[in-house]
């Protein structure tokens, strides 16, 4: 049986009810890192209290999306799975570069030396858990250009899943110039079905979507209760036309709570029951149970688990 890898161990991604496809669990951010964007969620017991309350109401996975060196911390993930009863996936790979200090060795790097870590956190661990919690997916920080160090470190980020068979995970700014991960990474040895594009809820073209949905890409939508994006007249509209043109197992519902401002447990909102919330509504939408249960777990899931089959042969190097 295919099995999904967490930092806790392997898990049967089928048993998975409600995840979270886009999430933060835990950021520490390094120093070095700007004031004006240094992000931190560190606050361990209320980030495992909630966690406790998402799993009591159903909740099974959050796909972390923090990778090394931005704020990563696989051992407190672990930790906070172990303690919590939630499956959490760890991420390498790379973000925008104002999240790493301005000496960050990947921020300097040719594309072998890239890819060959991420392929190590992929297949022997984590570099902070000395190599015993491994990462799942690769993420990809896109600014919507294919240039300078970021095109090396896609490079890099390509050869890897290619390797490994782990898909690709995108933050994109609002969806911008999504179009052109397609061709860069297709030509590169990636089949779409391993691109997994997050935050293009913001960029609500149902036409663009429906594209890349049909190439096989899965698209991350994480608007649904962030008012300054408007999402009743954005993101909800969106996802009712991809379900009725039968593309539900094309997009992934994620809440992406980055900041402590973001979680119930630090006085914030809209916290991770807002998935429960959710999945409330797209039943009153008149959705299926099956619609419901692709969009908010198996959709991502079966995404994140490796293409064994598909892994290359090729020696590494060889771009």
């Amino acid at each position: 049986m295919t099995h999904l890898r967490t930092v806790t161990g392997f898990i049967d991604p089928e048993t998975i009810t409600l995840a979270d496809g886009h999430g933060h669990v835990w950021i520490e951010p390094p120093q070095g890192v700007a004031g004006d964007v240094r992000i931190q969620l560190n606050d361990y017991a209320a980030i495992e209290g909630e966690l406790r309350d998402f799993h009591a109401q159903g909740g099974a996975l959050v796909v972390d999306c923090q990778p090394g060196g931005a704020g990563r911390d696989a051992r407190q993930l672990a930790k906070l799975s172990n303690a919590a009863g939630v499956a959490i996936t760890a991420t390498t790979g790379f973000h925008r570069q104002k999240y790493y200090p301005p000496a960050s060795w990947l921020w300097h790097s040719s594309a072998e030396p890239a890819a060959a870590f991420f392929i190590e956190e992929l297949t022997v661990g984590t570099f902070e858990s000395g190599g015993t919690i491994p990462a799942t997916v690769i993420k990809v920080g896109y600014e919507g250009i294919i240039d300078g160090q970021t095109r090396i470190l896609m490079e890099a980020a390509a050869e890897a899943s290619n390797r490994t068979g782990a898909a690709i995970l995108f933050h994109t700014e609002r969806g911008l110039n999504i179009e052109a991960l397609l061709p860069f990474f297709t030509g590169h040895g990636v089949p779409c079905h391993r691109l997994y594009l997050c935050h293009v809820d913001k960029r609500p073209d149902f036409g663009l979507h429906r594209e890349l949905a049909q190439a096989g890409v899965l698209l991350g939508y994480d608007t649904f209760v962030r008012p300054k994006y408007n999402p009743n007249q954005n993101v909800w509209p969106l996802v009712k036309q991809m379900v009725a043109a039968g593309l539900d197992g094309s997009v992934a519902v994620c809440l992406d709570l980055a900041f402590p401002y973001m979680w119930r447990a630090c006085n914030g909102a809209p916290g991770l029951l807002a998935l429960v919330d959710i999945v409330s509504r797209l039943r009153a939408e008149g959705m299926s149970e099956s619609s419901i249960r692709h969009l908010t777990a198996l959709n991502v899931v079966r995404r994140l688990v490796w293409a064994d089959s598909e892994r290359t042969s090729k020696p590494y190097g060889s771009f």
